[in-house]
């Protein structure tokens, strides 16, 4: 029972890898999404209702399907960060990290020693409950630590965070970013693509992989177009709401007059 983390596997082969993202904290919708064949499924405990007990059936629904699980961690509390590990999370982006020294702590938090200070245990659900016997020893390499870079700040330190020492790859946050340039949501504005577009470029020089997230399926053959090695589309609430909307307003238009 040998870990074998397919998502960190890709990316460091430079294989372009196609995600969704699962903002609901619904373990049903996360199951039946994985099962539509993305590459991998972001479960999103910053934005989203999850915690950590939601998490464990997250989890559960989507690792019976060959899409991998990455969680988008709420904060760099190490307490939070051991207990994801514990329950079986190998994939993790990280909120707001701004330099280097916040990277190399996350580190820290996520490494078994000698390279960092995770809390060891040996009865949890990443060792099958100790069935698992070489998990300790295969945990640092198998685990997919990303920074998430969400300001132009830290942006422009962009290659020497991807740098640290167990840190797989960056994640540029889009919202954020254009909220960061006073331009509030317009993640499609030329001014935060621009930025999004050096930053990828400067990152691929340096040999490491550059993620995002996009609001449709354009905006992502745009990011792949432009170097980002893994992207996802939009989320579960927001592709419902688009659908839902889109029924609602021919079923309105049909009716016309008789409603």
């Amino acid at each position: 029972m040998s870990l074998n983390n397919t998502f960190k596997n890709k990316l460091l082969a430079g294989q372009r890898q196609l995600g969704g993202w699962s903002l609901s904290g619904s373990s049903t919708i996360a199951e039946a999404l994985a099962h539509l064949d993305y590459d991998y499924l972001v479960l999103d405990l910053e934005h989203g209702p999850s915690n950590t007990q939601d998490l464990l059936q997250l989890l559960r629904a989507v690792e019976q399907t060959a899409t991998q699980p990455v969680v988008r961690m709420a904060s760099h509390d190490p307490i939070a960060i051991k207990q994801a590990l514990d329950l079986g999370a190998m994939n993790l982006y990280f909120p707001f990290v701004e330099n280097v020294a916040e990277a190399e702590a996350i580190v820290q938090a996520a490494f078994y020693p000698p390279a960092g200070r995770r809390g060891f245990a040996k009865m949890h659900r990443a060792s099958r409950y100790g069935i698992r016997a070489t998990y300790v020893e295969e945990a640092n390499d198998a685990i997919c630590l990303m920074a998430q870079l969400e300001s132009p700040e830290a942006l422009m330190q962009a290659v020497d965070i991807g740098k640290v020492p167990g840190i797989s790859a960056v994640f540029i946050g889009p919202g954020d970013l254009s909220a960061a340039l006073g331009l509030h949501g317009q993640v499609n504005h030329p001014e935060v693509r621009q930025l999004a577009a050096d930053t990828v470029a400067r990152c691929r020089e340096a040999g490491i992989a550059v993620g995002t997230v996009m609001p449709s399926p354009a905006d992502a053959v745009w990011a792949f177009k432009v170097g980002f090695s893994y992207v996802s589309i939009a989320n579960d609430v927001a592709n419902l709401l688009s659908k839902c909307r889109e029924q609602l307003a021919d079923a309105r238009q049909g009716l016309g007059e008789a409603l």
